[in-house]
């Protein structure tokens, strides 16, 4: 199984000096961190549609083997309209034509329970964007029927894995597989901060045992052939907690399971022949 490990977003000031060396602009920080990892999410298309240029510029930055996914905009998963979806799909599109696209983030507001019509509505939402890949992040604990994983595939989207607390109303921290492919995003586990603003929600350092925890999970999926890959976000991106905890889960990943292959950041081009 392979595995790629990586940060939601990447363009924070704040890691300059802890992450990214001193003095590095908004400009350089894509290509340093392609240097470091080998997948990143893109969290701004959730505010607005990127744009072709966008893309492409993106894409440009990094070297061949990296890999993006792109969150649908809240203007389809918070507020359910379909305006959006033709200017971000065509984004999306384009980026498939990069080589560099793992596919599309779907996540839902904790308000988004699971009736009829919500049901509906994701599955419209996945139809809408083929043919890429959709994994649908739930956050009401009413998805967390037994039936999910066969629905999800019977509608062909991918269901997200959350590191979250455990907060009565949330759907529930664990590894999910559906369609053979892991995709998880780490958050936090601090259920005090989970209803703060995002600075105080996602200020959280995972722990060596809860790090192992996920590996043991993505360990026992290689070992059974549940999954084919894994993309692994971290989104505690409060000060460098998600670069840290992402390169120890790397680490530990190759420490104890043999049998996921960890992608590493693509190494850039040689200037010279190998002697």
């Amino acid at each position: 199984m392979n595995v790629r490990i990586g940060t939601a977003g990447y363009a924070y000031p704040a890691w300059v000096g802890g992450f990214y060396p001193r003095g590095t602009t908004q400009h350089d920080m894509l290509p340093y961190y392609a240097t470091r990892f080998a997948a990143v999410e893109i969290n701004s298309s959730f505010y607005r549609p990127p744009t072709r240029e966008q893309v492409t510029k993106m894409a440009r930055r990094s070297p061949p083997g990296f890999g993006y996914t792109l969150k649908v905009p809240k203007s389809v998963s918070h507020e359910r309209s379909v305006d959006d979806i033709p200017a971000f799909k065509q984004a999306a599109d384009h980026l498939v034509a990069t080589g560099k696209s793992l596919g599309l983030i779907f996540q839902v507001p904790e308000a988004f329970h699971n009736t009829a019509d919500n049901r509906a509505w994701i599955t419209h939402v996945g139809a809408q964007l083929k043919p890429h890949r959709v994994a649908v992040e739930f956050r009401h604990r009413s998805w967390n029927a037994p039936n999910l994983r066969e629905w999800m595939e019977h509608v062909d989207l991918d269901v997200v894995s959350v590191g979250v607390p455990d907060v009565p109303t949330l759907f529930p921290r664990g590894l999910r597989i559906a369609n053979r492919r892991i995709y998880a995003r780490l958050h936090s586990q601090n259920a005090d901060n989970w209803y703060e603003d995002g600075k105080l929600r996602y200020a959280y350092d995972y722990t060596e045992a809860e790090l192992r925890e996920w590996a043991v999970g993505l360990k026992t999926a290689a070992e059974k052939d549940r999954a084919d890959e894994a993309l692994i976000f971290f989104n505690n991106c409060v000060g460098i907690q998600a670069i840290t905890n992402a390169e120890r889960l790397s680490a530990i990943l190759k420490e104890v399971a043999p049998a996921v292959r960890v992608i590493d950041p693509p190494q850039p081009p040689s200037l010279f022949d190998e002697e």
